[in-house]
This record gives C-alpha cells, structure tokens and sequence, in this order.
C-alpha cells in the first residue's frame, strides 16, 4: 500500500512498498483511508524498505486549492454567525408593538404584570448577549477567512512552481544582499546586511529542496555539484586560516595554564620575545599582541 509521509514542512511525499516510474500515476492512502490518484515525480531515496517520491494530486487538487477552499468554509461559518446575531438581535426589540409594554415603563412590583415584565427584560437581555456573541463570532471568521483568502495565491515546496518561484527569490535575495554591501549608507539599521545574508542562505535551501522535488536530473546533478564546490572552498579556507594562524603565532587555550604554557613556546620559537604578550580574538583563539592587526587585515 501507498501511503503519505512528511518531507518538509508543507510537503508530503509518497511512500511506496514497490518501485514507480516518472509521471506513472498511482494511489495514495490517507490515514483516515481515502485514496488520491497522484502523479509520481521524482525518487528521493530509499529508507527502511521504502522507496520515496515527490508527487501531485491527479485531479490537480493541491495548497492553494486546500487554502481556498478553508476560507469559503470559514467566510460561509462568518456568514451563518452574522445571520444567527441579527435575529438575536431582532429578538432583543423592547419596543411597546414587540412587546405590549410601554418602552421605558419600571416594573409595577406587586402588580400582575410584574412576572412577565421580568420575564420580557430577562428574554431580551439574554437575546443581546446571544446577539454580541454570535456577531465576534462573525468577526472573528471573517479575520481568518481574509487571513487565508491572502494565503491562496501563495507558492510553497508542495507545488511545482516551487523551483521557477526560488530561484527568482534566490536571484532577487542576492540582489538585494549585495546592494546593501555596497551601499553601506542604504542599512536601515546594523543587522540589515546580516538579515540579508540569511534571506539568502534560506532561499539557497528552499531552492535545492525543491530541485531534489521537482528538479530535472540536469538540475538536480548541478545542485550537487554547487555544494561539492561550496564544500571544497569551505575545506580550501579553513585550510588557510589554520595556515595563517601558525605563521603568525597563534594558538587555542582555554585555561591560564594552557596561555602560560602555549606562551613559552612562542618565546622558544622566538616568535615572541620575553614581556610581549598575546591578545584574545575570540572562541579561545590568542594571537601575539603584535601580530594582532596583521591577522585581522589577512584574516
């Protein structure tokens, strides 16, 4: 059997007892037994006997669709709520033709009409508060239906167009990151470069997600080999900031002892003479004192 499994947040994929084709169309089951017609798209591994693939909904049913539908349901309880408030409403008239009282008289205490006085106030005061009531509901589902109305023309990693819409996110995120470090003046405020740079390392992973989803094979091959790049220029710096850190005396320490006894060997290594002293950069890291502004110009 066919089932549902949770990729990602938004994204459910199939999870299969039996190996599938590209655009073969199969059945999925839900855990509460209904059964979809789904398109396989692309395998995304095997785990625990199962093989794993993207799919979508044969009758093109998919988030969008899902949002709409929630705020027809949702404006249809707003509607309900608005009309069960007016005829609370309706019920609540203490007008003399509703009631056969004079608006405005007290209660005669003592005198026959006293009980169903009380009884005409008591109906039309708990007739408003069910009235007040019925219209926050109202409100309250009018909110959430504009709320997911807004949602439904929006893009996630369940869709398809995922890929075409990251990768104009990616582009416009660059833009931006690279405006704001060549515009210092441009920051609305001293995290907006660092902002930046997270909009982009977050639309970098929303995009290779959804090449892994709905990427061709050219893509998914160019992912990946982005990332053995990135990891070798990761590899290749490192390298280099280890290289620097030795020539120019530095050393890890996180004791007085450790700085005391890491010092006598710059001293042995006439790196540092006797009296010089060595100054903290930062996660445990020393540099001799005169070293300092060179590591950081290098660095």
């Amino acid at each position: 059997m066919n089932t549902y499994s949770k990729y990602c947040p938004n994204v459910f994929v199939a999870k299969c007892e039996e190996q599938h084709e590209k655009d073969e169309q199969i059945i999925l089951t839900t855990k509460y037994g209904k059964e979809h017609e789904c398109i396989v798209h692309n395998y995304l591994g095997q785990k625990d006997g199962f093989y794993f693939y993207s799919i979508t909904r044969a009758d093109g049913f998919n988030a969008q669709e899902r949002t709409k539908q929630k705020a027809e349901r949702l404006n249809g309880y707003a509607g309900n709520a608005e009309k069960r408030s007016n005829e609370a409403y309706k019920k609540a008239d203490l007008s003399e033709e509703a009631t056969g009282i004079p608006f405005g008289q007290p209660i005669l205490v003592g005198h026959h009409s006293e009980r169903r006085h009380r009884k005409v106030l008591e109906r039309a005061d708990n007739a408003m508060r069910k009235s007040i009531e019925e219209q926050e509901k109202a409100e309250s589902y009018a909110r959430r239906a504009e709320y997911w109305e807004e949602k439904a023309s929006s893009i996630n990693l369940s869709m398809p167009e995922s890929l075409e819409y990251y990768e104009f996110k990616l582009e416009e995120a660059k833009k931006k990151h690279q405006f704001l470090k060549d515009n210092p003046e441009k920051r609305a405020h001293s995290m907006s470069l660092q902002y930046a740079n997270k909009e982009v390392k977050e639309t970098e992973k929303n995009l290779q997600l959804a090449v892994k989803l709905w990427g061709t094979e050219e893509e998914k091959q160019q992912i990946e080999k982005e990332e053995i790049e990135k990891a070798e220029r990761k590899i290749k710096k490192s390298n280099k900031v280890d290289e620097l850190i030795e020539e120019l005396g530095g050393f890890f320490a996180f004791s007085a002892e450790t700085i005391k006894k890491e010092h006598a060997k710059l001293i042995e290594r006439g790196i540092i003479e006797e009296g010089e002293k060595v100054r903290h950069v930062k996660a445990g890291l020393y540099i001799p004192s005169k070293n300092f502004d060179e590591f950081i110009k290098r660095l």
